[in-house]
């Protein structure tokens, strides 16, 4: 079985929501020692320093658990540090780095088997099937298609989101799959 844990952004802030979505990472797993791989490539690399930092910090001060932390450089070495993984983190940023590499995660939903997966914001879209984009500067106009890793299409920051009406209406024509919606600080829990 997998388990998704799909967030609704915002996780920079220290929030409650927050708090939940990152103990989930160590929660979920019944082991003492958690291997935890957290892949920025929605983000720019000189970001990822600060993520790390940031993210470990919040991992670690939402669990009892011992955490090792590991970083994916590319879509290949994502798939050789999966296997010794528990989590696989990906996380919110821009659509077009991380887009450009959907094509060489299409093996992903083959290697989640008894892993979780979490994705705030961009990761939560390339989890679904499709999604239209949440912020007024990014293509909130076109439907994108995700990597599919569960039958589903997505909206994220909808607490905030200016264009509901037409955000829905894009996918009710795209496709017939359900649609969820997710507020920021939100987790939803699915489980395959």
């Amino acid at each position: 079985m997998t388990t998704f844990l799909l967030h609704g952004g915002k996780t920079s802030k220290q929030h409650p929501g927050n708090n939940f979505f990152f103990s989930q990472f160590t929660n979920l797993i019944e082991k003492d020692k958690v291997t935890i791989l957290l892949c920025y490539f929605s983000r720019e690399k000189s970001e990822w320093e600060a993520l790390i930092q940031r993210d470990t910090t919040y991992i670690k001060n939402n669990t009892n658990k011992e955490v090792e932390i590991l970083v994916a450089n590319d879509p290949k070495d994502l798939f050789s540090k999966l296997e010794i993984s528990d989590v696989l983190y990906v996380a919110a940023g821009d659509s077009q780095p991380i887009e450009a590499v959907y094509s060489e995660l299409t093996e992903l939903k083959n290697r989640l088997d008894d892993k979780i997966y979490a994705g705030s914001s961009m990761g939560a879209f390339l989890a679904s099937e499709s999604y239209v984009l949440s912020l007024e500067d990014q293509d909130e106009d076109t439907v994108h298609k995700g990597v599919g890793l569960l039958s589903i299409q997505a909206l994220c920051h909808w607490d905030i989101e200016k264009k509901k009406d037409k955000k829905l209406l894009l996918l009710k024509e795209n496709s017939d799959l359900p649609i969820i919606v997710l507020n920021e600080f939100e987790t939803v829990t699915i489980y395959i």
